[in-house]
């Protein structure tokens, strides 16, 4: 069974986090168009007091969600943080309204097989589709 659902409208922070935990990072990529190897800097630094091997989960999450395999270039990132339980959530913000199948590519091929990866990697996913597109985001415990 997977772990898709669809929620409701986004839901809006009240700059402390809310459920969703703290907001430990957040980018706008349309500016910035930042190299992976900087994103995945700035992923450790604002995940320093995790162990590697949740900052290597949510790096190997973010980066099959911000990769460019729809067609669609991510707009914004997000990675929360919540101590009670402790639960990492990466959101990826991008401006179309589709919703992602996992292992099914429009490509056709081998592709399509990343929200399989983040299906396997994170507890629970799914997306928010908005008026301006959609947050694909993941929660790894």
């Amino acid at each position: 069974m997977s772990a898709v659902e669809q929620v409701g409208p986004k839901a809006q922070g009240d700059g402390r986090g809310g459920e969703r935990g703290r907001l430990v990072l957040s980018m706008d990529l349309r500016a910035s168009r930042t190299p992976s190897p900087e994103l995945r800097r700035w992923v450790r630094a604002a995940l320093y007091r995790e162990d590697e091997d949740c900052v290597e989960k949510v790096w190997l999450v973010l980066a099959e969600l911000t990769a460019d395999g729809h067609g669609w270039s991510p707009v914004e990132v997000r990675i929360w943080r919540s101590m009670a339980p402790s639960t990492v959530r990466i959101e990826v913000e991008d401006a179309c309204r589709e919703m992602p199948v996992p292992g099914i590519s429009r490509w056709g091929g081998t592709r399509g097989f990343g929200l399989v990866l983040v299906d396997g990697l994170a507890r629970r996913w799914g997306v928010d589709v908005h008026s301006a597109g959609r947050t694909v985001w993941a929660d790894l415990g």
